[in-house]
C-alpha cells in the first residue's frame, strides 16, 4: 500500500538546471513555487521516474534523502507539523489549532506533517537551503546581466526588496 502522502516531487522545469526528482518537499517547494514550473508529485519514486521518462527525461537528477517515503505519521501516533515558510515558521503539535493559522492565506506557504521531530527539523533546513540556493541563482543571474552593487556592504533590506519583488 502506498504512503498516505505524496513523497516524491518530479520537477521538469523551474528554478533548477536540469529535471530533478526530490524526496523532500522542503527541497522541491522553492524550486517550483512562484515561477513557471512543470512538476508533479507522486507516492513512489518509480512513479516519479516513469513521469520523467514519459516526458523524455531518461536520467533525471535524483535528490533522495535518507528515510524517503517514510515520513507520514502512523495512525494513532503523534505528528509533527513543520512550517518552513509561513507567518511563524516552526514545529507544532496540532494542525487546526497551531499550524493552520501560520499558513492559511500566506502566499507561498510551505508546510508538511511528519512522523518524527527530526524529520520535521530536517524539512525546515531543506527548505531554507533550497531557498538560499534559489536566491543565490537569482543574484548570480543579475550579476551576469551586468548588475553591480554600489558598494560591498551587505544590505539585507535591499536584498529583501529584490527577493520579494520577484
Amino acid at each position: 500500500m502506498p504512503p498516505k502522502n505524496k513523497e516524491y516531487y518530479a520537477i521538469l522545469s523551474g528554478r533548477l538546471d536540469e529535471p530533478t526528482i526530490f524526496s523532500s518537499w522542503g527541497d522541491a517547494h522553492p524550486r517550483m513555487t512562484g515561477c513557471d514550473s512543470r512538476n508533479k508529485s507522486f507516492y513512489t519514486l518509480q512513479e516519479a521516474q516513469s513521469f520523467m521518462e514519459e516526458n523524455g527525461v531518461n536520467r533525471p537528477t535524483l535528490v533522495i534523502k535518507d528515510g524517503a517515503g517514510k515520513t507520514t505519521p502512523l495512525r494513532g501516533d503523534k505528528a509533527f507539523y513543520a512550517v518552513a515558510n509561513g507567518s511563524n515558521p516552526g514545529i507544532y503539535p496540532y494542525y487546526y489549532v497551531k499550524t493552520e493559522p501560520k499558513v492559511k492565506g500566506y502566499s507561498g506557504a510551505c508546510y508538511k506533517h511528519f512522523r518524527t521531530r527530526a524529520q520535521a527539523e530536517a524539512f525546515i533546513e531543506d527548505w531554507k537551503n533550497a531557498y538560499a540556493d534559489v536566491c543565490r541563482r537569482e543574484i548570480k543571474a543579475e550579476l551576469d546581466r551586468g548588475f553591480r552593487p554600489p558598494n560591498m556592504k551587505l544590505n539585507l533590506d535591499i536584498l529583501r526588496e529584490l527577493l520579494y519583488m520577484t
